[in-house]
C-alpha cells in the first residue's frame, strides 16, 4: 500500500488518542518507506537487495528497530527544544507503543498485498504475503489522495477520517471475500490479484513447467501459457549458482523463475514480469550468468 493509505490508516487507529499521540503513531506507520531511497544500494550491488522497497524495513524485526530509531529522534528533538511535547513519563511509554504499533500496522497490511515482504529477516528472507491486493492498490491510493485533497480544501475535516476509515474498511472486507472465493475455487495455484479487480493470474506447478492462466470472472480462464523451468540443464547444474548474488537478488524479487542455458551462459528470468503479464516490481527480472566465470 502507499504511505498516504498507511498514514491515515495510523490516523484512523489512533484518533481516538489526541493529535499528540496520533502523530506518533503516523510517523510509525510512515516510517518504513523510507526504504524507496535504499533503492540505489541493492542496485549498485546485489548483496544488498534487502535494501529496497519492500525489504528489510518491512521486516517485522526492522519495522520495531526503526520504530524506536525514529522516538529516540523525536525525544532529542524535544530534549532540543525543536518539539515541544509533555513531559510525564506516562506519555512517551505510550508514545513508545504508539510509534511501534504504527509501524507493526504497516507491515501487517502491507502483508495483504502482492508479491509480499520479507516479514522474519534477517533469519529468512522468504517473502510472505495473504495475496489479498496486488501491489499497490490504485483504488485505495486513489480514495486517500481524494480524501487529502478535502483536507487541503476544507471540504471535510480530520473527523472525516471516519468516512474514510469506512470505505477503507469495506473495501478490504470486499477484497477479502473475494480473496476467499478465489481461493476455494482455485485450491492448488498460487492466486495472483491484478489492479483489474475481476481478473487474476493463476500459477501451477505442472511437472518440469509453470502453467500460468488470465481468469476473469466473466470469461473464466481465458488464455493459458506454460513455461518450462529448466532448458537445456539439469537443476543441479542451475543449483551451483544458488549462492551467487545476482541470483539470490533476481530470485528475491521474482514471482517464479525460469533457466535457460545458452553456449556460455545461463539465462535466468521471470516470465510474469518479463512478458508484462504483472509489471510490479519493475526491477531485476532477468540476468545473464557466465558459464566461464563459473569454470575459472
Amino acid at each position: 500500500m502507499d504511505s498516504l493509505t498507511h498514514a491515515f490508516s495510523a490516523l484512523f487507529l489512533a484518533h481516538p488518542l489526541g493529535s499528540q499521540l496520533a502523530g506518533f503513531c503516523i510517523i510509525g506507520t510512515v516510517l518504513p518507506d523510507l526504504d524507496i531511497f535504499l533503492h540505489p544500494l541493492s542496485r549498485r550491488e546485489p548483496r544488498m537487495y534487502i535494501f529496497s522497497h519492500g525489504g528489510i524495513t518491512h521486516s517485522i524485526p526492522g519495522a520495531f528497530l526503526l520504530s524506536i530509531t525514529g522516538f529516540l529522534v523525536i525525544a532529542l528533538m524535544q530534549t532540543a527544544g525543536f518539539v515541544s511535547l509533555p513531559l510525564e513519563p506516562e506519555f512517551w511509554i505510550l508514545g513508545l507503543a504508539v510509534i511501534a504499533g504504527g509501524s507493526l500496522l504497516h507491515t501487517g497490511l502491507d502483508y495483504l498485498a502482492y508479491p509480499g515482504i520479507p516479514l522474519f529477516y534477517p533469519f529468512s528472507d522468504r517473502k510472505f504475503t495473504l495475496g489479498v491486493f496486488p501491489g499497490p492498490s490504485l483504488f485505495l491510493t486513489g480514495v486517500s489522495s481524494i480524501f487529502l485533497l478535502f483536507l487541503i480544501t476544507g471540504v471535510s475535516g480530520i473527523a472525516g477520517i471516519f468516512s474514510w476509515g469506512t470505505v477503507f474498511a469495506a473495501y478490504v472486507a470486499l477484497n477479502l471475500v473475494k480473496w476467499g472465493i478465489a481461493r476455494y475455487k482455485f485450491r492448488n495455484e498460487k492466486v495472483i490479484p491484478t489492479f483489474n479487480p475481476l481478473h487474476w493470474i493463476l500459477v501451477r506447478e505442472k511437472g518440469d513447467t509453470y502453467v500460468v492462466c488470465r481468469y476473469s470472472v466473466l470469461r473464466g480462464i481465458y488464455e493459458s501459457m506454460e513455461y518450462e523451468k529448466l532448458r537445456g540443464m539439469g537443476e543441479e547444474e542451475l543449483e551451483r549458482f544458488a549462492d551467487d548474488p545476482e541470483m539470490r537478488r533476481i530470485n528475491y524479487f521474482s514471482y517464479f523463475t525460469v533457466a535457460e542455458k545458452n553456449a556460455d551462459s545461463i539465462r535466468v528470468s521471470d516470465p510474469l514480469r518479463i512478458s508484462g503479464i504483472i509489471q510490479y516490481p519493475p526491477h531485476f527480472s532477468e540476468l545473464s550468468l557466465k558459464l566461464t566465470a563459473m569454470r575459472d
